[in-house]
């Protein structure tokens, strides 16, 4: 069988925004400090404002620290976001001026990448009132307050501007991982075929040499009249030859054959298999299966080969279905036997000891947001469920 391609496993979304995430809570930290240091010497600063600073650091520190290792968890926890989103309106009440509003603009701009646009306009909107509310204070001709005005739209405009950038570093990563699993996929695909080069020009070489001395080997000893127990061994010798032959011409089939062949003829492969083996085999394919991207359609054939020969190998099967569809946003592949089957405490170690050399499947899997589950079905044998997150040949990246 065709060895698993390496698998290239989608990195965790946080990991792509992992960089500005760090820039602007280094940008918070640094205004905070700023602001604390200048209204500790002019004498301003209030009990209040020693207080917020000390909250308000952790919320910029930790993410700066800890985004690669806890990034996904502090994305998604709408209440550590709403704390810092109060932690940051009322820092900015306790140490107004100026500097604070790149530290309002710097937090929507956070809000933005980590969440996305809709929801951080929304949570903009506090912070762009917190700056308008100090127009109250200023004496009457004092134009500090187009600079607040300013500021409120600016605040606005930030969370706009770090939602964009947080879908394109998102989208950028998707493509940069899509753009590794096809070279993966290349690399594996050159490979499959300098492997099939390699036994075509040694071990399938070998074999045929060996099955002609076995058929020279017959012959002489039937005309020489030996014993009948030396003919037999000849006769099992030759036949194990011409198995072992046939096998290794599958197999550089196959190789050869893994990356090139179309999904619609799965039914075709099933066929040939069930001639080969001797094992009744029925196919139930879905039409839209046609329509799945090449790369897709390739990993749902060489998962069906491989499922179907473990069957071969270790179940001691009499008929075998197999089953693909699209269902959803995936592609379902499943292989059901009427052979032994598995003990129940057996199936869940499937893969992890080396038995039915699943691990390439469930690498396939795994690198397209997928999963393999086995079950035992109510007549006997085992049925393994292999499923796909699809996108088809019209299929555009989000």
């Amino acid at each position: 069988m065709p060895p698993a391609g390496p698998a290239v496993v989608p990195p965790p979304g946080h990991l792509a925004i992992g960089g500005v995430v760090r820039l602007l809570c280094e940008v918070r930290l640094a205004i905070l400090v700023v602001a604390f240091v200048s209204s500790v010497v002019q004498a301003t600063i209030t009990p209040l404002g020693v207080l917020m600073v000390a909250v308000a650091a952790p919320f910029s520190y930790v993410p700066a620290r800890t985004w690669e290792r806890r990034g996904d968890l502090l994305s998604r926890s709408g209440i550590l976001l709403a704390c810092d989103l109060v932690t940051t309106v009322i820092v900015l009440l306790a140490l107004q001026g100026e500097l604070m509003m790149v530290y309002a603009a710097a937090t929507v701009s956070l809000l933005g990448v980590v969440v996305g646009m809709r929801l951080a306009l929304v949570m903009a909107i506090p912070v762009a009132l917190t700056l308008l509310a100090e127009n109250r204070a200023m004496a009457a001709g004092d134009l500090r307050w187009l600079v607040l005005c300013a500021g409120a739209v600016g605040v606005v405009g930030m969370a706009w501007a770090g939602g964009a950038l947080g879908t394109a570093l998102r989208a950028q990563a998707a493509v940069a991982n899509e753009l590794a699993a096809s070279q993966a996929r290349r690399a594996a695909t050159l490979e499959r075929v300098r492997i099939a080069r390699d036994l075509h020009d040694t071990v399938a070489g070998d074999l045929a040499g060996a099955t002609l001395l076995g058929q020279t080997l017959v012959r002489r000893l039937e005309r020489d009249e030996a014993d009948a127990e030396a003919q037999d061994l000849a006769r099992a010798l030759l036949t194990v030859c011409r198995t072992a032959h046939a096998d290794t011409r599958t197999a550089l089939g196959e190789l050869r054959r893994a990356e090139t062949a179309a999904p619609d003829d799965l039914a075709e492969v099933c066929e040939r298999w069930a001639d080969r083996t001797g094992i009744a085999c029925t196919a139930e394919l879905d039409p839209s299966i046609t329509q799945l991207a090449a790369d897709l359609a390739s990993d749902v054939k060489a998962v069906v080969l491989e499922l179907l020969e473990n069957v071969r190998r270790h179940s001691g099967a009499a008929s075998v279905t197999v089953r693909v569809a699209v269902v959803q946003d995936e592609v379902h592949v499943e292989v059901t036997d009427d052979g032994r089957g598995l003990d129940d405490d057996k199936v869940d170690a499937v893969g992890t000891d080396g038995h039915f050399g699943i691990v390439g499947i469930r690498e396939r899997a795994r690198s397209r947001g997928g999963h393999v589950h086995h079950r035992h079905p109510a007549g006997g044998g085992l049925s393994t469920l292999v499923t796909f997150g699809v996108r088809t040949r019209s299929a555009v990246p989000s």
